[in-house]
């Protein structure tokens, strides 16, 4: 495959801009998809794939330009994350979430987002029992959930005895949410993962996927001063959203990954593979 020099990406056009290529393999169906991007001087990431091309892509030697976010803890491999509005500390990293309080939303599960809704239809773990042939063991402790610690961004947190319980997220607009006894959930950052999420790329194209979920036993509404707000003395409505009935699932991070994306078609290339097709089928003996 010829080496082609990489684009510059100026990092004051926005910290998420990754260029994205395709460089097809002479006489196949075959591309390699290269996907670079450097946020800073010590962040350099490179994605090199080979997968079956549809059409999708402009041509061997054309770069476009895709995005990826930088993230407080690791994730499995590049990915574009959305809607971020609460910020909390997991480990003592920054993180964002978004408010997930009226759906039942579970780490893992992907499905289509649009308007600030999540549509789901499955959850990546329950593909693991059909694809052991594959090699993939739902067993082995590489597919477990990270779990971490959870800290919060609000000072004005004194009125409980036991602070260590207590977590206020910090929210743009002064929406903050107090939690009690979060606990941070996260799909692992390994190799066995980020094939796992390969290997699924063709059946779940274009779908997201919650990579991040924050549990709790309570959870408020809280003005910047920290009281709580008037919701009738009950936590908000619809959050809870685990198997477990004293869990509420107020938080997540739906993400789009950048393995499952798939551009938009370029009508040259289809035609030209259509042709392929429909001189492969002539030329068929039967």
């Amino acid at each position: 495959m010829p080496v082609h020099t990489m684009p510059e990406i100026c990092p004051s056009s926005g910290y998420d801009e990754n260029a994205i290529k395709h460089a097809h393999l002479p006489r196949s169906i075959w591309a390699a998809r290269v996907v670079w991007g450097r946020w800073d001087a010590s962040n350099l990431r490179i994605m090199i794939d080979v997968e079956q091309c549809s059409g999708c892509c402009v041509g061997p030697h054309g770069w476009t330009v895709t995005s990826n976010d930088r993230d407080g803890l690791g994730i499995p491999g590049l990915m574009k994350t959305l809607r971020r509005s609460h910020c909390l500390e997991l480990d003592g990293r920054s993180v964002w979430f978004d408010e997930c309080s009226h759906q039942r939303i579970a780490l893992g599960d992907y499905g289509d987002f649009s308007d600030g809704h999540f549509k789901r239809y499955g959850n990546v773990l329950e593909h693991m029992q059909d694809m052991q042939s594959l090699g993939f063991d739902p067993t082995d402790p590489a597919y477990r959930p990270v779990v971490s610690r959870a800290s919060g961004y609000h000072s004005a947190l004194n009125r409980m005895q036991n602070q260590n319980d207590l977590v206020a997220t910090f929210h743009n607009e002064e929406r903050h949410l107090e939690l009690y006894q979060p606990v941070g959930l996260s799909l692992p950052n390994n190799r066995h993962f980020t094939l796992l999420l390969k290997a699924l790329s063709t059946r779940l194209a274009d779908k997201h996927l919650v990579i991040r979920v924050i549990q709790c036993s309570q959870v408020y509404a809280v003005d910047r001063m920290g009281e709580r707000k008037d919701l009738g003395g009950s936590a908000l409505d619809g959050g809870r959203c685990s198997l477990e009935p004293s869990t509420y699932t107020p938080l997540c991070t739906i993400a789009s990954p950048q393995v499952w994306r798939r551009g938009p078609a370029c009508v040259l290339r289809r035609e030209q593979f259509k042709g392929i097709r429909l001189a492969l089928t002539d030329n068929c003996v039967w």
